[in-house]
């Protein structure tokens, strides 16, 4: 499996959680999971948390959904971009069994 490098909790107040650099073919991307994806579809939770642990859980959500992440970024990549793209609740469409994204 291919993880991501530089991993950051980056701009929680701008409702940026994780930014990530990804290597997709020959380029490496620059990629922000926005905090609302992180809810919404990877079980982030923050009440009660603060500093490290707050660092902790948000990284955390963004690993159990790396391969969710991995794949959305893939597909945003097609489009080439200088700066970081971000990917929100819209990148990651709900399932139909489930219910959930």
């Amino acid at each position: 499996m291919v993880y991501p490098v530089g991993l950051e909790v980056a701009g929680i107040d701008d409702d940026i959680g994780v930014q990530f650099q990804y290597l997709i073919g020959r380029y490496n991307q620059t990629f922000a999971v926005s905090r609302e994806a992180l809810e919404g579809h990877f079980g982030l939770a923050l009440a009660g948390f603060s500093g490290k642990d707050r660092s902790h859980a948000i990284l955390g959500a963004f690993m159990h959904g790396w391969e969710r992440i991995r794949d959305a970024a893939a597909r945003s990549r097609r489009v080439p971009s200088n700066s970081r793209i971000v990917l929100t609740s819209s990148d990651f469409p709900v399932n139909e069994v489930t219910g959930r994204g």
